[in-house]
């Protein structure tokens, strides 16, 4: 980040990505969040599931707010 800091006048809009996608979250709420949205996809009535599927609807669930906006 400290690169980035001394860079972000000659890559303002790369060096903003920069911050917001490899910054090191302060918690370990998003991780959790994932966890327990593969626990509630993961059920007996899902179980049929497969899993390659099953990480593409998660990532897909996690990051529809940064899709959407493309």
């Amino acid at each position: 980040m400290v690169w980035w800091a001394a860079h972000q006048h000659v890559y303002p809009h790369v060096a903003a990505l920069a911050k917001k996608y490899l910054a090191i979250p302060a918690s370990t709420a998003p991780s959790e969040r994932v966890f327990s949205t593969a626990k509630n996809l993961q059920q007996k009535k899902r179980w049929r599931i497969l899993p390659s599927r099953l990480h593409k609807v998660i990532f897909l669930r996690h990051n529809l707010a940064v899709l959407s906006d493309s």
